[in-house]
């Protein structure tokens, strides 16, 4: 049986403070965050960012969304973009703004850099100070970015020791790239990104974990027949697809069981599973204990 662990959100509050604003961890109850010093990473999971859709709220640092669809985002007229690259826009420290509600909520990657952090180094790069941007500006960005964020989320999330230098190592390496992709400075592709990549299908998971999806449906978007695509898949991700798919809905169960708001069968409706009967198996198989057991440890531990 896994051990239920205290919230790290209320450990690491004052360190996101920083960088986000008058934030609480009530506002992130729907979130994946991660944390570092002067770069945190923030995505929504379950449902909104309350913070986010609070009227007129600020950051005191450079904000980043980066989109993982150009179809599925808050901004205006988004701009078109090349090949293998993701929709992403910034935003200066201070300038008040919100997120509108809308029927769905958005999945994307939010991205806080300390302010003058960012400003040095961007400063120290093209020999100016960095003009201030009143409305989120959008950008283009090369999708093998997402090599690092996920390399930062990992370390965030497992602490292991020696992770704080390699989060430093890769804040440097995120605004960096952020900087470049800002001022349409093209670097080349990395020959790993153009391989198949699984990522844009384990995020059709994550966007749609609620939905009913067949191996047939995720097979026909990457244009592959069944074996093949189910092949490919567990080459990457040691799972089969379907077995990858679970996974995530009981991560998003074990997040919404978490947060308090609604009953189980609520939970199981939510996450995409046929009854009650049929999330409680799958959840007890993955973590070795039922929901409503994980539910009542975990009000105990916090």
């Amino acid at each position: 049986m896994k051990k239920i662990k205290s919230s790290r959100l209320d450990k690491e509050l004052n360190k996101i403070q920083t960088l986000v604003g008058d934030i609480t961890a009530e506002d992130l109850k729907n979130v994946d965050c991660y944390f570092g010093d002067r770069l945190s990473i923030f995505v929504p999971s379950v449902g909104y960012c309350q913070y986010a859709i609070r009227p007129n709220h600020t950051h005191p640092s450079y904000s980043f969304v980066l989109f993982f669809s150009e179809k599925q985002n808050f901004l205006k007229d988004p701009i078109e973009l090349p090949l293998n690259h993701y929709l992403a826009a910034i935003l200066s420290p201070e300038i008040p703004h919100e997120e509108e509600i809308a029927d769905q909520f958005t999945r994307y990657v939010a991205i806080f850099i300390n302010k003058d952090f960012y400003e040095e180094r961007y400063n120290k790069i093209f020999g100016r100070p960095i003009e201030k941007f009143h409305i989120w500006k959008q950008f283009s960005v090369p999708q093998e970015i997402m090599i690092d964020i996920k390399s930062f989320m990992s370390e965030s999330e497992s602490k292991i020791p020696g992770y704080e230098n390699i989060l430093e190592a890769l804040t440097e390496i995120i605004t960096i790239r952020l900087i470049r992709s800002q001022n349409r400075i093209q670097t080349e592709i990395n020959p790993v990104v153009k391989k198949f990549d699984m990522e844009q299908i384990i995020e059709f998971m994550e966007q749609h974990f609620g939905d009913q999806i067949s191996l047939g449906d995720l097979s026909k978007k990457v244009g592959m027949s069944k074996s093949q695509f189910s092949r490919c898949f567990r080459q990457e991700t040691g799972l089969a697809p379907i077995e990858y798919f679970i996974k995530i809905r009981i991560e998003k169960g074990q997040k919404l069981l978490r947060s308090g708001e609604k009953n189980i069968t609520e939970i199981a409706e939510d996450c995409g599973f046929g009854s009650t009967a049929h999330f409680s198996t799958c959840f007890k198989n993955h973590l070795g204990i039922s929901p409503s057991m994980y539910k009542k440890l975990y009000k105990e531990h916090n």
